[in-house]
């Protein structure tokens, strides 16, 4: 069964989230050191738009592999290890800026859209993953560091 979005429904954060910033060290560790912390929590609006960020909520975060040697295909490896664990991780949502008008994986349809409009400020060429996690996830390193560890590597 689906799992629902949250989006910004859960509101805006007064700072960071300690599960939200364990997930990023553990997902850069899991790349081998080919993302890096391009960026989690700040109050805006999204990019070109005039709706709030879920970087609000402090439970988004920006992951880039500019820079890095063969960072695209690890960051292909990366997503596909995030969606295969999607429940495990509390995955919500994945925007993919790279190609065309970007994609985006979310919970609540377990599977890539490739957009076929402008959808994504920044695509295509942009060298950077935007994931979003689950409430649950971002309140608690612990919970985050214990699934991290029972992650099925592809």
């Amino acid at each position: 069964m689906p799992r629902r979005y949250t989006g910004t429904s859960d509101g805006v954060s007064k700072a960071k989230r300690p599960g939200t910033e364990e997930w990023v060290r553990q997902v850069c560790s899991l790349s081998g050191g080919a993302l890096w912390n391009n960026g989690t929590w700040v109050v805006r609006n999204m990019r070109g738009k005039t709706s709030l960020s879920v970087h609000a909520t402090g439970r988004a975060m920006d992951l880039s592999w500019r820079g890095k040697t063969n960072g695209r295909k690890s960051a292909e490896r990366v997503m596909d290890i995030l969606t295969a664990n999607s429940e495990l991780l509390g995955v919500e949502l994945i925007l993919d800026y790279w190609d065309g008008h970007g994609r985006g994986w979310r919970c609540d349809r377990a599977s890539w859209q490739a957009y076929t409009k402008p959808t994504l400020t920044g695509a295509p060429g942009g060298d950077w993953m935007h994931v979003e996690i689950s409430p649950r996830m971002a309140e608690s390193p612990h919970r985050v560091t214990a699934a991290f560890a029972k992650v099925s590597l592809i």
